[in-house]
């Protein structure tokens, strides 16, 4: 077992020893709230009831003398020696105006003590689970886990001091004094963790030393002759200690707040709303029960009420660090207090209307927790209102979210459109869907012809002749939108009934209209994307023709060395960075793999990662190759084909054949006539697999009659024409046009001899004189 493991082991055990022991006493002894003093006379006076306590429900008052407990003289009385109070006892012996009065302590319920802290000692725990198991790897947030632990054992211990624990007592005063260093310690790290910046963290060493002689003395507490004088300053000194460590604290976020302000960087931002922060959550408590108790020997208000505000500045944290809005800390806290100053209004009304109606009845702390928990209740359901809304949309307003919904997912498609293609099938088919009507429509109005894309079911001959008679925009049976409209065309939305056979409603026409907004711009795009192309595949058809294009010859010399240039440097930037961060990352992997504290199940997950880290080290290493085929300078052409057509055989959906003859003069040329023929085999391949679909598919290389010969053969569906074939490939991407390019920039032929159904055939020829020559 490690020294971490242990050591949590440890905590965990004394934590719920702690636990069990303080609930313990909390349900089997009630909080009497009686306190004593000592007269001149030697005897033993009731000088203060809480009110919150059992004390109220017993046969007891201020001047009554107290003569047993338990049958015990009071001075024999353990609680009574150490803190002169009356805790976890059952009966009592008392004498009012010369009689004495025995009195039971029976009763066992729970009072204002208990349940508020114990309330208070869960959230606490929640939390403090809920950022370890979220954020664990953080050491801010391991940090914040630990402030929410601190609050927790002060709230479980409450309970057992007020009843006089010598254990309650001392872990609550220690851990009082622990909670505000343990917020610096947290303050310290989260700011060089975040923003770099060094607080001084030397301090902290004097102050838990401070904290640890502090328990240290508190243990004296078992023996009871020392256990009174030791605490009647305990109390004073822990409160002291606690407003002089918060005070440290503000004044240190102070100082970094001058330093960093002026720069107008989010650390700023961050820092002045954590000193909002800090102030909101230990203010009150301060000053409305630490300081009175010290000045005065009274609180304002108990420190069990103004203590549930102390935890708006740990979860406020725990919910920024958890959710990774942490540098919108400025606009979180705005947010809430612009919500707190709404909830005024409507807390004072309910508060006042209460108050009104159950005045005979009602005091003043009820009214205050009546006011600041409407409050709270309010603040964070207008707070929350935006992100409720937002998570029961889909429920509270289906077909809104529908439409919203889809118009994210259309806008973020019409990046994606090139081509009126693209325009129906990504974008007018999710129309249709979302608004549920028959069929819809694109309309593109030239000066002397009409282009229609459509999709569902909707009449394009009408839709036709209405565009014509300028009489769709009026039509009853459509709804037509008007979206680009110049000289070269106008183009219209338009939309038939619903399937349920009536029109669009008013809000689904907005977002129609809305819809045209962003499709004004892509179809605007689309036509230029349209002319520039065809102007493109006008000028490219020319390339592969030697006699119509003599002086752009250069134009095509170019065009081969700028694409070979970009996929070397394609292929050493994956090599020297991707596949490098692949390299590092598995090792890692294997690292963690190999300790021997792991779990097994973790193991082989992490074994399983390592695995599919090689599947893709070996996809790229794959493409890498053939986006430089290094392997032609070191092997040859032929072995680098044989290698490349047989890796890809084992991915083809068709059976691959590959047979050489004599080729001995070839390897002897220059690399780029090599990597030419590597290009052609690379597209001709590439083709067979996207549109051959073909189950056999065959290359045969050989060199006969002074010539290199490279056939390739498929029994794929094949095209329908010679002349067909020119023009579909010229329009789809020039994948063929550049092999005939590159063929006829060697000095070869370039033949093909297809027909639809019986498969297709190239044959190159490539006279070796003029491979000498390239």
């Amino acid at each position: 077992m490690t020294k971490s493991k242990f050591v949590a082991g440890l905590f965990v055990s004394i934590f719920v020893a702690l636990q069990i022991w303080c609930s313990s006493l909390i349900f089997n002894f009630p909080y009497i709230g009686i306190y004593l003093e000592l007269t001149p006379q030697q005897q033993w006076v009731i000088n203060e009831l809480d009110k919150e306590s059992a004390s109220m429900k017993l046969d007891v008052k201020v001047g009554d003398i107290v003569k047993q407990v338990d049958g015990k003289l009071p001075d024999e009385f353990p609680a009574i020696q150490k803190w002169r109070i009356i805790e976890q006892a059952h009966t009592l012996l008392i004498s009012r105006d010369g009689h004495e009065y025995k009195v039971e302590v029976n009763i066992n319920s729970t009072t204002v003590y208990d349940m508020i802290p114990l309330v208070e000692e869960f959230v606490c725990l929640f939390m403090a689970a809920l950022i370890f198991i979220k954020v664990r790897r953080s050491p801010s947030a391991r940090l914040l886990s630990a402030v929410f632990l601190t609050m927790a054992i002060i709230y479980m211990s409450l309970g057992a001091s007020v009843r006089g624990d010598v254990i309650g007592k001392i872990a609550i005063a220690s851990f009082m004094m622990v909670l505000p260093i343990v917020f610096y310690h947290f303050l310290a790290v989260f700011f060089k963790e975040k923003g770099n910046m060094e607080l001084s963290t030397r301090i902290l060493k004097y102050l838990y030393s401070i904290s640890a002689i502090g328990f240290g003395l508190r243990c004296l507490y078992i023996f009871p002759s020392m256990a009174h004088s030791i605490h009647y300053y305990d109390g004073s000194a822990t409160l002291i200690f606690f407003v002089i460590v918060f005070l440290f604290n503000m004044y240190i976020l102070t100082i970094l707040y001058n330093k960093v302000h002026k720069e107008q960087s989010y650390m700023s931002s961050i820092i002045k709303s954590v000193w909002f922060s800090l102030m909101i959550s230990f203010l009150p408590v301060i000053c409305i029960s630490f300081l009175p108790q010290l000045i005065t020997g009274d609180r304002i208000i108990d420190a069990v009420y103004t203590s549930w505000i102390i935890l708006f500045f740990p979860i406020s944290f725990a919910y920024l660090i958890a959710s990774n809005q942490l540098y919108d800390i400025g606009l979180v806290v705005r947010r809430f207090l612009f919500a707190g100053l709404l909830a005024i209004l409507p807390a004072s009304l309910f508060t006042g209307a209460y108050a009104f109606l159950f005045r005979h009845v009602v005091d003043e702390k009820q009214i205050l927790f009546i006011f600041v928990g409407v409050m709270l209740l309010v603040s964070t359901v207008l707070y929350a209102a935006e992100y409720l809304t937002t998570r029961l949309e889909p429920f509270l307003f289906p077909r809104k979210y529908a439409l919203q919904f889809a118009l994210k997912k259309i806008s973020k498609n019409l990046g994606t459109i090139s081509s009126f293609r693209d325009l129906k099938e990504i974008i007018l088919v999710d129309i249709v869907s979302t608004l549920q009507v028959m069929g819809g429509a694109i309309v593109f109005q030239y000066k002397n012809d009409t282009e229609i894309i459509y999709e569902g079911e909707i009449d394009t001959s009408e839709v036709q002749q209405l565009v014509n008679s300028s009489s769709l925009l009026d039509h009853p049976l459509y709804t037509c939108m008007e979206m680009n409209s110049h000289e070269e065309y106008t183009s219209y939305l338009i939309m038939t009934r619903k399937k349920t056979n009536t029109m669009l409603a008013k809000e689904e026409r907005q977002w129609l209209q809305l819809i045209t907004s962003y499709l004004e711009v892509s179809l605007e795009n689309v036509h230029l994307i349209r002319k520039l192309t065809a102007r493109l595949h006008q000028f490219a058809s020319q390339l592969p023709n030697e006699n119509a294009a003599q002086d752009i010859q250069w134009f095509r010399k170019v065009m081969f060395e700028l694409q070979e240039e970009e996929r070397i440097r394609i292929a050493s930037d994956l090599h020297d960075t991707t596949m490098q961060d692949l390299f590092f990352l598995k090792r890692r992997i294997s690292t963690l793999a190999d300790k021997s504290t792991m779990h097994q199940e973790d193991q082989v997950q992490l074994k399983n990662m390592n695995n599919f880290v090689d599947m893709i080290n070996a996809s790229l290493r794959q493409s890498c190759f053939e986006l430089n085929p290094h392997l032609l300078k070191e092997v040859g052409l032929i072995q680098t084909l044989k290698m490349y057509l047989e890796k890809e055989s084992y991915t083809t959906p068709f059976e691959l054949e590959f047979q050489t003859g004599n080729t001995s003069v070839i390897e002897t040329k220059d690399l780029h006539t090599k990597r030419h023929i590597f290009r052609i085999v690379q597209e001709l391949l590439n083709n067979a697999k996207k549109h051959s679909q073909a189950s056999k598919v065959k290359f045969h290389i050989v060199e006969k009659d002074f010539c290199f010969w490279l056939t390739y053969e498929d029994d794929g569906v094949g095209f329908h024409d010679r002349d067909e074939v020119h023009l579909k490939i010229g329009a789809s991407g020039m994948g063929i046009e550049q092999m005939r390019s590159r063929v006829l920039h060697v000095g070869g032929s370039f033949e093909l001899n297809t027909q639809k159904g019986n498969g297709t055939k190239f044959t190159i020829r490539i006279p070796i004189e003029e491979v000498i020559s390239a």
